[in-house]
């Protein structure tokens, strides 16, 4: 399934460049007079500009429970000076490390703290970025807090190495990550371009050498950059704009300005040197990918007439004629899409072609390569049309005109960053603005759309390769393009290419369905025929035109074995491929449309329910889908291989993956899902599609903007699905571990990923709310203080903490790390004494300070949703669970106003201080410490795999 226009103004992994190079047409004169909001969007804004020159947006929404702000400076990775590469993003992380005003490094953690709060920051290339939420009696304070990161921050040297270690852990976290490598690739090729840095920094980057000191140039760096007219500042808060505006010049119009020039990148690219080559890739993960990735000049100032967005949708469309129809048709690819980031190394940019191939599309790449181009060329000569532009447009528009709130955190940290690359006007909308069809700037994009500015990636673990990258995990090889094969691609095509036929499923009426007399919480309004449907209007967002039905084809099958789950994955990948064109008609539509397996497979469509009966009847008619041998084989290579990619993840997410398997009775090893995969035909699956369909019980979950008509219309389509024979079984659900006293389990495992990881878990030996809520109020303490100390402090990790996760009815605390710095017998030790020092620092809290935590932990579960998609999800968990009160919010809020100091203190006694409580412990131990020794756990009952997990666990 694809969302070829969706829209997120920060994505870390393709975010931002530097200053913007003119196109054919400017934006200048389509800026509108005031800061454009959407329609939907019933917030006070105001702009402004301070004495020192920081922009500033005000959001106030008298309904927030916490408030929120973020500041930008316009400086990056990019210009790092060479002798310490990293630097700015170094930097960010030692601004959190103290100021002249709160000179304690743990101060602002712990404040955050104590007052619901959250804070981050993030670097890329051409911004630096830095957040915060807090609860909004907080938020003078917290404030104050953060704006003197920008005006006295400490930088102690002797944090200067402690921080390093950070970075590094960091970087050792993502250097066996293929984006990164690939990233790397591309900017080695630029040469003496300013793209071509050592971005996220390490021990060999990073240090004194000679005529460089790693502390007196992080001080110049800040000196140099961090300068108020290149900072932007958005606030959102439930005060006034007036007493907003007080804060932001209190807080900000001090910071100094130093009146520099926004850091520029102004060099050219020798395209001869970049691009006009194949490159032969060697990932870690096993995938097989082609790209086409062209190097494009920055054109962000084009965002009002939008040509990347034109092009990328022309090349991106799944319907009949388009490259990514006719060679998924063939076999060949299982996914293509385009996209563009047009200011990915600062004054240059990329538009890429990225498809998923088959084993048999490897035997076909340079006849996929042509055929895109050859798409292209047709694009050239007939794509520039405005009947595309108005398709466009009206999908943004439909997008912005019903745009739904985020959180604060994210939603300020949107701004300050657009705010960086854009008029401030347009900052809100700006991804969404189509102001006008340009054809000139369309094709001066496609001018540059040509072999010279092309590098066409082969990315599989079958290729040649003869280099290795530095700094990363990745082998390649590069190559020219040969004359024959730069003419093969002007020839004229073999396969009928057409353009794109026009959408048929844009929504066209917004009218509201629900009345004062829907349901307000969910009932259930059918039950018949092995059908139940479940119905509740929004109580929030009555007021917009959509909704989410939600099928559970729930099957006992999904009990039986491997196969099972197997078959249901396969199912739903083959689903997803061959409805591809339909969901992407449907997501420029403004709809979503998927299929999960579950306990069987979950069909969900979302979005505008003007055209969802269309949408639904579509879907549904091909649930069980036509399969033949070469499909199926294909679709149990892909399921395979992303299951051995799984062993590519960061460690603490292998942990984090290990844990949940070992707790739930439905999950296999990955080694019993591979060999179960291999062992399976097409006809399995045929088989296997029907008796699912005649045996089963399907639930349905209706949310939003439905009447009686469409539950009447739901219930129609769903008893088509269903054979005459049909069978109503029993409602499955997958069970989860009961704990026991002195049950320790452990799981020891090696990994093919460098680094450690530990998950430990202590679970309460008492269900039930009561604990829970204890380990709510408790967890925000317990994971500041095992950061501070084991991260800050020690520096033994990038990820670290400590967590409250329940399993099932029972409360659990946990600790978790990925590191590279110690085996997992040290690390543990490490781990076991650090819980016996916590107690002394849980003894430190006060009265006051628990009253804050507790206050703090109420505010977050009695915030009101944000959008649907926020109240719908404590309203399926508890669907799933079949709680049908729908109140276990509600259970954890009652609960936890009663909690007390004494409490969580007992809670950590019988969790964590107690010997015999039941416990979970994770140990996977990376290449990088391969002769180090495991952790031994005194009455440890140890669980090679899965499969010896269950013969000796009991579940609830």
């Amino acid at each position: 399934m694809k969302k070829v226009l969706a829209f997120s103004a920060i994505a870390l992994a393709v975010l931002a460049g530097c200053t913007a190079t003119p196109s054919s047409t400017s934006s200048a004169s389509l800026v509108p007079d005031s800061l454009v909001v959407s329609p939907n969007d019933k917030r006070a804004y105001k702009t402004l500009k301070l004495n020192n020159e920081i922009e500033v947006v005000l959001v106030s929404d008298p309904s927030v429970e916490k408030s929120a702000a973020a500041l930008s400076v316009g400086v990056g990775l990019l210009h790092d000076p060479m002798t310490q590469q990293g630097m700015a993003h170094y930097l960010e992380h030692m601004l959190f490390l103290g100021t002249e005003r709160y000179p304690d490094t743990k101060e602002y953690s712990e404040f955050m703290t104590k007052n619901g709060g959250a804070h981050n920051a993030y670097t890329w290339l051409d911004i630096t970025n830095y957040m915060f939420k807090v609860n909004n009696d907080a938020y003078d304070n917290a404030l104050d807090r953060f704006a003197d990161f920008f005006k006295a921050p400490k930088l102690y040297p002797e944090y200067t190495d402690k921080e390093k270690n950070a970075v590094n852990a960091e970087w050792s976290m993502r250097r066996e990550m293929d984006f990164f490598g690939q990233f790397k690739l591309s900017r080695n090729l630029m040469g003496e371009h300013p793209a071509n840095r050592f971005l996220i920094g390490n021990l060999e980057t990073l240090g004194d050498k000679e005529n460089s000191n790693l502390h007196k140039e992080t001080v110049d760096f800040y000196n140099k950059y961090y300068s108020s007219n290149i900072m932007k500042v958005a606030m959102i808060s439930n005060l006034p704009l007036s007493e907003m505006e007080v804060l932001a010049t209190k807080h900000f119009s001090s910071i100094k300005n130093k009146n520099i020039a926004k850091p520029e990148v102004t060099q050219s690219l020798d395209l001869t040197k970049v691009a006009g080559k194949k490159v032969y890739y060697k990932p870690n993960e096993d995938v097989k990918q082609l790209k086409l990735d062209f190097t494009i000049k920055n054109n962000i100032t084009d965002y009002a007439v939008k040509p990347n967005s034109f092009i990328s949708y022309l090349l991106s469309s799944e319907m009949p004629g388009t490259p990514a129809q006719i060679l998924r048709d063939k076999g060949w690819v299982s996914q293509l899409t385009s996209s563009a980031s047009p200011d990915m190394y600062g004054n240059y940019g990329s538009l890429s072609i990225d498809a998923e191939l088959t084993d048999l599309g490897m035997q076909h790449r340079d006849e996929i390569v042509a055929i895109i181009m050859q798409y292209i060329d047709l694009i050239k000569k007939e794509g520039v049309n405005d009947k595309y532009f108005n398709e466009i447009r009206t999908s943004l528009n439909n997008q912005f005109q019903f745009l739904e709130k985020g959180d604060e955190f994210g939603y300020v940290s949107n701004l300050a960053d657009s705010m960086q690359k854009y008029p401030l006007n347009n900052v809100i909308n700006a991804g969404f603005y189509y102001a006008k069809f340009d054809k000139n700037s369309v094709n001066a994009v496609l001018e540059q759309l040509t072999p010279a500015a092309l590098k066409v990636w082969y990315i599989s673990q079958q290729e040649q390769t003869d280099s290795k990258l530095h700094f990363y995990d990745g082998e390649y090889r590069l190559a020219d393009f040969t004359a024959q094969e730069i003419a093969a691609w002007q020839q004229p095509t073999q396969v009928a290419l057409t353009l794109p036929a026009v959408n048929r499923l844009l929504p066209e009426n917004f009218a509201i369905k629900t009345n004062a007399d829907t349901a307000t919480e969910p009932k259930l309004v059918l039950d018949e025929a092995g059908i139940k449907i479940w119905q509740v209007a929004s109580t929030n967002f009555g007021h917009q035109p959509k909704g989410l039905l939600k099928v559970y084809i729930n099957s006992e099958l999904a009990e039986r074995d491997a196969k099972a789950q197997v078959l249901y994955s396969v199912w739903a990948d083959l689903y997803n491929l061959q409805q591809s064109a339909l969901s992407t008609e449907a997501s420029i539509a403004g709809m979503n449309l998927g299929v999960a397996a579950a306990n069987g497979l979950t069909f969900t469509l979302n979005g505008f329910t003007d055209k969802q009966a269309l949408l639904l009847e579509q879907g549904l008619k091909t649930l069980q889908v036509a399969v033949d041998e070469q499909g199926f084989a294909q679709a149990i290579d892909r399921f395979s291989r992303d299951i051995a990619n799984e062993g590519k993840q960061f460690p603490y997410y292998q942990a984090f993956g290990e844990f949940s398997k070992v707790i739930s009775n439905g999950s296999y090893s990955n080694d019993a899902l591979l060999n179960a995969a291999k062992s399976l035909t097409a006809a399995d699956l045929n088989a296997f599609m029907a008796q699912t369909l005649q045996q089963n019980q399907i639930r349905s979950f209706v949310f939003g903007n439905y009447d009686q008509n469409d539950i009447n219309h739901i219930a129609a389509q769903l008893k088509a699905i269903m054979p005459s024979d049909h069978k109503t079984t029993a409602y499955s659900r997958d069970k989860t571990w009961l704990p026991k006293a002195g049950e320790v389990y452990v799981m020891k495992k090696d990994i093919d990923v460098a680094d450690v990881a530990i998950v430990d878990v202590v679970v309460h030996p008492e269900p039930g709310y009561k604990q829970k809520a204890r380990a709510s109020i408790l967890q925000n303490h317990f994971r500041t203080v095992a950061f501070d100390k084991l991260r800050t402090e020690e520096q033994l990790a990038y990820a670290v903490g400590g967590f409250a996760r329940p399993v099932d009815e029972f409360a659990s605390l946990g600790l978790f790390i990925q590191t590279p710095v110690k085996g997992p017998k040290e690390m543990q030790a490490r781990f076991d004494a650090f819980k016996k020092e916590y107690v002394s620092e849980l003894n430190k809290v006060t009265e006051e300070t628990f009253q804050q935590l507790k206050n703090s932990t109420l505010v977050g579960l009695k915030e009101q949703p944000k959008n649907l998609s926020d109240e719908l999800s404590p309203l399926l968990g508890d669907w799933y669970r079949e709680n049908f009160a729908f109140d276990s919010r509600a259970k954890l809020i009652a609960e936890v106003e009663k909690v007390t100091l004494a409490d969580i203190k007992t809670f950590y006694a019988q969790t964590m201080g107690n010997t015999n409580a039941a416990r979970i412990n994770i140990q996977l131990r990376g290449t990088k410490f391969k002769d180090t020794d495991f952790a031994a756990i005194a009455g440890e009952i140890n669980i090679k795999d899965l499969a010896d997990a269950k013969s000796k666990m009991q579940y609830q």
